[in-house]
């Protein structure tokens, strides 16, 4: 079962690689992807939501729907067109088969972990996403002229447009037209940037721009932005395979809001190696203190609200199941690189791998809301064995650039000892 999760683990990642290659207007654009647009959506719909206090399962639903969605441009490309009102009916019937289709197709091979799409029907949360989708993208079109593309102009004006005019045909008893008029209207002055809609897009775009792993050479560069979404769809579905399989009582909305958040301090664009953060306490206690402040100013920019969020992340079962998912795709990012890409660079990295990095999972015993502590504890040394045993074997010619046979007997007697003693992986 656990090796059936793992693998599982792996198809999710390399779905959501395939589906961030599909970008949004390519006549004018070879950067920006509709996850991005996507994203900014989902950040734009949760700071809404979280300053009206309004979480309820129909938002939780709404949103799990809508992030799970994406997962499956690799197959579809963008889905988004301009639709007529007399098209739209048609186009939503034809679309939402489609998606069904696609996601009974993914699901074929998923042994575990089941992509739970659902077919949400339109209510004012999924309308309130397609209005912000179109925020997303004037915010990216934004970005582009400020790069100096030119040609992104006329696309930045239509976009801006749409948005007025689409706003000016709205009810004033919408249920979101508040929030709609703050951000429209800025638009309409030009002081979008001015507001806390604006700085969240901002900080979005930033994290898109910061590049993880940037001092090694990868045919995926990956960008805080795609893991944090990578982050929080595995998070998402762990979250309700353990609810479903193992009688946990993970919030779903929780653990979405946790993961895509986790990483907002670093949308200054600080990439720090890992074993010189954690080289002594000295160090650690430095980092701690930066990344505590670059966490700070951020309040002012994106709100109180999603700031709380960002500031109580590792606190109960949702913050654990988030930042032990957090861990384990830094380590799949190995194999991802190794195995999917044959990039051998990645070799090197075994011993950043080590069981350091995962025995501070270990403090489970102190979470009370989380029933199945053994489950955990065990899909950890299942998943190190899994990673470092491929990485190793992969090539030894490979292996032997970066290591000595002397450690290569080493990591295979770790192995080995953790295969037979499981006992030996809590000391």
């Amino acid at each position: 079962m656990i090796n059936d999760i793992i693998e599982d683990i792996f198809k999710i990642y390399i779905s959501s690689i395939d589906s961030y290659n599909s970008k949004i207007h390519q006549t004018v654009n070879d950067k920006y992807t509709i996850i991005d647009k996507s994203m900014i959506a989902i950040y734009l719909f949760i700071k809404i939501i979280e300053e009206r206090n309004e979480k309820n399962q129909l938002v939780t639903d709404t949103l799990s729907n809508y992030l799970v969605k994406q997962i499956i441009y690799g197959e579809t490309g963008s889905l988004a067109f301009e639709i007529t009102e007399t098209e739209f009916k048609v186009y939503n019937e034809i679309l939402e088969k489609l998606i069904t289709e696609k996601f009974q197709y993914k699901n074929r091979i998923m042994k575990q972990l089941k992509y739970n799409y659902k077919n949400v029907e339109t209510n004012e949360y999924n309308k309130l996403l397609a209005f912000l989708e179109d925020i997303g993208e004037y915010a990216i079109f934004q970005k582009m002229i400020f790069r100096g593309n030119q040609e992104a102009i006329p696309y930045y004006n239509n976009t801006k447009n749409k948005i007025v005019n689409h706003f000016e045909k709205i009810d004033k008893n919408d249920y979101f037209y508040k929030e709609k008029e703050i951000i429209v209207n800025s638009i309409k002055q030009d002081t979008f940037n001015e507001n806390q809609y604006g700085n969240l897009t901002y900080v979005c775009l930033n994290l898109k721009e910061v590049y993880r792993y940037s001092s090694m050479l990868t045919p995926l560069p990956e960008n805080v932005l795609l893991h944090s979404y990578n982050n929080t769809i595995i998070s998402l579905m762990l979250a309700e395979y353990c609810n479903k399989e193992l009688s946990e009582n993970i919030d779903i909305y929780k653990i979405i809001t946790k993961s895509l958040l986790h990483d907002f301090g670093e949308y200054k664009g600080t990439e720090v190696v890992t074993y010189f953060k954690n080289y002594n306490e000295v160090t650690k206690k430095m980092f701690a203190e930066i990344e505590a402040k670059d966490e700070k100013s951020l309040e002012n920019l994106i709100g109180t609200a999603l700031y709380n969020i960002l500031s109580e992340y590792k606190k109960g079962a949702e913050g654990y199941v988030s930042e032990l998912v957090d861990k384990m795709l830094g380590i799949i990012k190995l194999w991802i690189e190794v195995g999917y890409f044959n990039n051998y660079t990645f070799i090197k990295l075994i011993d950043s791998i080590h069981q350091g990095r995962l025995t501070r999972f270990l403090r489970i015993e102190n979470i009370d809301e989380i029933k199945n502590k053994s489950f955990y504890i065990e899909l950890l040394r299942e998943y190190y064995i899994y990673i470092k045993e491929h990485l190793i074997e992969r090539d030894l010619e490979y292996f032997f650039k970066y290591y000595t046979k002397e450690e290569l007997i080493e990591f295979r007697e770790e192995i080995k000892l953790l295969r037979s003693n499981p006992e030996s992986f809590l000391k």
